[in-house]
């Protein structure tokens, strides 16, 4: 197919010749270029119909998810006029009935006056806790006491007689390991020699706080006071001053749980004949305003969100409204697109052999060359876009407009040289006798056009630095023998290279 479109552009680039003794070559490298910008104009085509089709289809779904959002936003106004005219209602009986239990609230009060002499039977019992409570501590007590008075009793010498022990009897070390549990030290003979070796040893465990040690500590001295060994009848057998201390410790111990489990009763009967009054009338008050608060809670908010679907409403209203004529043009313009896109390689194929070969051609050949690629298209059932022209399928009516504003001339023929600028992957050597493309050129490049004529001395200069920057250069006056201007011809043939990662441009042999 592209040998044949290259086979009719010689032939009509022959008859050119014959009518217009102008000579227009095409060789090798003509065909090259065209294989290059149709595969290059194919990819870059199809992108852009793709992405603006994407664009297109994803506003109609909006569009149509919007007009379906409208119509769940009038299903339910219709549902929530009833549930607010309910809500309302029962509000109402809510606010009778709190009437009626205020009344209920009062005679339940009267009651709980009625009930001061359970009260006071409560308080009975209490009061004879208290004195159980007493009577065992004064039988603790006198226990404890004795202990400590056995503890005073002994001197340094029976405390000498434990500390010289290197390995000392399993009673000894039990009792001295419970002694250390007690001072919250490690329980070890190590640590239980340091405490006999302190000449204050005695004075500690007599004046120990008993009454705010920590509950783990009679939790871990459990395991020893348990032991049937551990009493100081044994540990007597075996040392005078550990059988005073295992004295002292069960003592403490039993002062210790007299306390606990009998205080506990009594604080726990105490705090629940506190709390007992007015315990009914709070839980009802409660129930009864947590219920109405509900009530309103669930009114402001059914309120709330009718308001604020009434205006959701009202806004999407409008917002479809407005695009209802928008998104009819989109459908149009995905249509438009699904066409194109059939035809595309069609379209793209003819594209590229215009922009590559019809250059020189005036507007008479060039519609010579469409009309053989057409045909040759129709031949092979390439499929093409109806009425295909160059101007329709390789630019916009925007695009058109924004240059014919900048300068360019209204007709078809300006309007494809400045296709084939755009798109064409050889530099533009304009023949411009009226100076049209000089202004349009400028006029669409601005300030940052760097104008030059190959007779300036330092044009060379000038190119250099405009193709490291990137910047758009005008050659103007250029002579039809380029033998005085030895870069040009480099430029032309895009001598590009690469060392290593640099990109490099060769102007020179």
């Amino acid at each position: 197919m592209t040998v044949n479109i290259h086979k009719n552009v010689s032939i009509i680039i022959e008859k050119y010749l014959k009518e217009t003794k102008r000579h227009y070559y095409i060789t090798p490298k003509s065909y090259l270029q065209f294989i290059n910008t149709f595969s290059t104009m194919l990819r870059t085509t199809k992108e852009k119909m793709l992405s603006e089709r994407a664009c297109y289809h994803s506003g109609l779904t909006k569009i149509l998810d919007g007009t379906s959002q409208i119509a769940d936003m009038q299903d339910e106004l219709l549902v929530l006029g009833p549930q607010i005219e309910s809500k309302s209602k029962e509000i109402e009986e809510l606010v009778a009935k709190l009437h009626k239990d205020a009344l209920v609230v009062e005679q339940v009060r009267t009651l709980v006056k009625k009930d001061e002499e359970i009260m006071a039977a409560e308080t009975k019992i209490v009061e004879g806790y208290a004195k159980q409570v007493t009577e065992e501590l004064n039988t603790v007590l006198p226990s404890l006491e004795k202990a400590l008075s056995a503890l005073d009793a002994l001197d340094k010498n029976h405390i000498a007689e434990v500390r010289v022990y290197t390995h000392p009897p399993p009673l000894v070390l039990t009792v001295m390991n419970a002694v250390c549990i007690l001072l919250q030290k490690k329980p070890d003979w190590a640590t239980a020699k340091l405490l006999l070796s302190d000449p204050g040893f005695l004075k500690k465990l007599i004046t120990i706080d008993k009454d705010n040690l920590p509950e783990k500590v009679f939790l871990q001295l459990k395991k020893y006071v348990r032991s049937s060994d551990f009493n100081p009848v044994k540990v007597g057998l075996v040392s005078v001053a550990c059988c005073s201390i295992c004295q002292w410790i069960l003592a403490l111990d039993h002062y210790h749980i007299v306390k606990k489990v009998y205080l506990h009763r009594l604080f726990s009967i105490v705090f629940k004949t506190i709390h007992h009054i007015g315990q009914i009338i709070e839980q009802h008050q409660q129930n009864l305003e947590a219920l109405y608060d509900e009530s309103i809670a669930e009114q402001e908010k059914l309120a709330a969100r009718k308001i604020q679907t009434t205006r959701r409403l009202h806004s999407a209203s409008i917002l479809s409204i407005a695009l209802k004529g928008e998104m009819e043009r989109w459908k149009e313009s995905v249509n438009n697109l699904d066409q194109r896109l059939q035809g595309i390689v069609g379209d793209v194929l003819i594209s590229a052999a215009c922009i590559v070969y019809s250059g020189m051609l005036s507007p008479g050949y060039r519609q010579q060359l469409v009309n053989d690629s057409l045909k040759l298209c129709s031949d092979n059932n390439i499929l093409v876009s109806p009425n295909y022209s160059l101007v329709n399928c390789m630019t916009e009516k925007n695009e058109v407009r924004r240059w014919q504003n900048a300068g360019l001339p209204h007709d078809q023929y300006s309007t494809e040289n400045a296709i084939i600028i755009k798109h064409g992957q050889r530099w533009p050597l304009l023949i411009d006798p009226e100076s049209q493309a000089y202004k349009w050129i400028c006029q669409m490049e601005g300030t940052k056009l760097k104008q030059i004529n190959a007779t300036d001395a330092n044009y060379l200069k000038t190119i250099e630095y405009s193709l490291q920057f990137g910047e758009s250069v005008l050659l103007q006056h250029l002579h039809y023998n380029l033998g005085g201007f030895e870069v040009i011809p480099y430029l032309l043939l895009k001598g590009i290279f690469r060392i290593l990662k640099t990109i490099k441009l060769q102007v020179s042999k």
